[in-house]
């Protein structure tokens, strides 16, 4: 397993690396500020998010949710062509993610930990990983218990864990590509960054994952045509270090602000 994950870090960062160095949109280095940090999220935090999805299935779906399992609904979802299930699941997935990351950013102990992610000042494809642990496991729920709760099959969940991978070290990229019409539909580095932004325009904007017109729907859509952002972070210094960052919510303070 720690090899799979070795390779799929070397992987990631041979593909991804020189695409961001080809179309860069900001001049950054490619070791930048905090990134053995990153580094140390991306394998820690690959055996957290196993841990988590394992927790709900055994846990929370066999015995605090078992009774909203419904077996004849079960069998009619996976009875479903598998393209089907996918969108289905992506969608409601995406619905799940949109809920708890709008929760992260307006209930005051919930910021604390996604802070975190937001502490990055220089985005790329590894920032993706900075994510604190119970800022993890709390989004992983709302994403993947209506999924089990439902019954996608084993093949579906393989297609989204996939596709949701992607979508998540692709909105993070350093990379200036147009998109186009595309952008309104699946999301986008333009869609992304723009969450990332110091810039008060774009507070509490773009919280879905995978699929903006989530929140177009919802009201917090922003992408001014034609602009990138150039400043990322929040306003509260937050330490570079791992175990730092991992204290940090734990400490009395006041409520963290952008």
């Amino acid at each position: 397993m720690v090899t799979d994950v070795i390779k799929g870090f070397l992987i990631l960062f041979f593909i991804l690396v020189p695409i961001e160095r080809i179309f860069a949109l900001h001049e950054q280095k490619i070791f930048r500020q905090a990134w053995t940090t990153d580094a140390i999220y991306y394998f820690l935090g690959y055996f957290i998010g196993r841990g988590t999805q394992l927790a709900i299935s055994v846990l929370l779906i066999g015995h605090i949710f078992k009774g909203l399992l419904n077996t004849q609904l079960q069998i009619l979802v996976a009875s479903q062509p598998l393209l089907l299930q996918f969108i289905e699941a992506v969608l409601i997935s995406d619905i799940g993610y949109y809920t708890a990351h709008k929760l992260n950013h307006t209930i005051p102990w919930l910021w604390k930990f996604h802070a975190v992610h937001h502490s990055v000042e220089q985005l790329d494809w590894l920032a993706t990983v900075r994510v604190h642990p119970i800022d993890q496991v709390f989004t992983k729920m709302f994403q993947v218990i209506p999924l089990y709760i439902l019954g996608f099959t084993k093949e579906t969940f393989a297609g989204y864990i996939i596709f949701s991978a992607f979508i998540a070290f692709f909105i993070h990229a350093n990379i200036k590509l147009k998109f186009r019409w595309f952008k309104w539909f699946v999301a986008t580095p333009e869609f992304h960054h723009w969450h990332h932004s110091i810039d008060k325009k774009a507070y509490n904007k773009n919280f879905a994952a995978q699929l903006p017109f989530l929140d177009l729907i919802f009201g917090t859509l922003y992408m001014p045509g034609g602009k990138m952002p150039d400043r990322y972070g929040i306003s509260e210094r937050i330490p570079s270090g791992y175990i730092g960052q991992i204290l940090h919510p734990f400490r009395t303070r006041k409520n963290i602000n952008f």
